[in-house]
């Protein structure tokens, strides 16, 4: 039967499960450290294996066997002190018993409103995020998530370009600033997702559209405006995968100084000193999951980290600015709504 403790999604630790090859004296890898966590997480101390770091060392030695076979024995298996698939089914359902918790249901896509009006003002909408994995720092922290912990560390920048070649630079940067655990805010690259998005690039004209159409109904003069509620939009895995692991779902909304004026002859003409903005909160809540290298991550796998104090989920904040000019009756130039790197 397949693993179900999220910790065991390691490709070492699924193959010795399928007998294929099985854990034994003398192996060393990032799974034989996950079974000696799990065996430390379960009362089985081993101060050899871990007297260097304080973690384990991944070698399947003398002790780690004696610790597999004191396990079996308490299970009532052979005790062989090989982990192979009747061992690690039983020591993956005992892991599960110990530690599983569940997971909050997921906020369900943002909705798309069919129109959207704007104010005279200045004071940005309210954004409510979805509730992620739940409390940081809530549960106990067990040595398992420590060594997962390690080994994505050990293949995100700037020690690894692996995560950034699998899943993308952005979500590896994303992921990275997650497993920092400082809750610090990022600055996303919103000109970069608008590039490469496609229904990004439509939400922000959008919400260009949106704003032209709210300033060519002022009055002559300078005015302040904004967005009453802010946007939903979704990056999805079809569309582009880096995007899609870095963000997800998110919220944008616009702002800005208008001017409305008349030339000689009476014509209206409008300027939009336009920003626009976004908003999201890095989490795991549910529907992602990517393998990079023999590690399988999941968002209950690592939502663990936040709940087990290890990484912390965080805002995620981003804003463009354009120039926009134009006269009644006529569409925006499109070159206007280019970045000026682009123009």
């Amino acid at each position: 039967m397949p693993l179900r403790y999220p910790a065991f999604a390691n490709k070492q630790v699924r193959q010795a499960a399928s007998n294929s090859p099985p854990m034994r004296q003398g192996a060393r890898g990032g799974g034989v450290a996950i079974l000696q966590a799990a065996l430390i997480d379960l009362g089985y101390p081993m101060p050899v294996s871990t007297r260097k770091t304080g973690i384990p060392d991944g070698v399947y030695g003398r002790e780690t066997k004696a610790k597999v076979i004191a396990f079996q024995a308490k299970q009532s298996l052979v005790k062989d002190g090989i982990a192979a698939r009747r061992t690690f089914n039983r020591l993956d359902a005992v892991m599960m018993k110990k530690t599983s918790m569940p997971l909050p249901k997921p906020a369900p896509p943002p909705p798309l409103p069919t129109s959207r009006d704007y104010k005279i003002g200045t004071t940005d909408p309210t954004i409510r995020p979805d509730p992620g994995a739940g409390a940081w720092n809530s549960v106990a922290t067990t040595m398992t998530a420590r060594v997962q912990k390690q080994l994505i560390l050990e293949i995100l920048p700037p020690r690894s370009a692996s995560a950034a070649l699998v899943i993308g630079d952005d979500a590896a940067h994303h992921l990275k600033h997650y497993m920092d655990n400082t809750e610090r805010k990022l600055t996303i690259d919103l000109e970069g997702m608008i590039e490469e998005v496609r229904t990004a690039k439509m939400r922000f004209h959008n919400e260009v559209n949106q704003a032209k159409a709210f300033v060519e109904q002022l009055a002559v003069g300078e005015h302040r405006i904004t967005s009453k509620m802010a946007e939903g939009a979704r990056n999805r895995k079809s569309e582009n995968g880096n995007w899609f692991f870095a963000i997800g779902g998110y919220s944008t909304w616009g702002k800005g100084l208008a001017r409305v004026k008349k030339d000689a002859s009476g014509r209206r003409e409008y300027e939009l000193d336009f920003e626009y903005k976004f908003f999201d909160r890095y989490n795991w809540d549910g529907g992602k999951a990517a393998e990079i290298f023999g590690i399988t991550i999941t968002d209950q796998f690592m939502g663990e980290f936040h709940r087990q104090g290890l990484a912390r989920e965080y805002d995620c904040v981003g804003s463009i600015k354009r120039k926009l000019r134009w006269k009644d009756g006529e569409a925006i130039p499109a070159q206007q709504l280019l970045p000026a790197s682009k123009r």
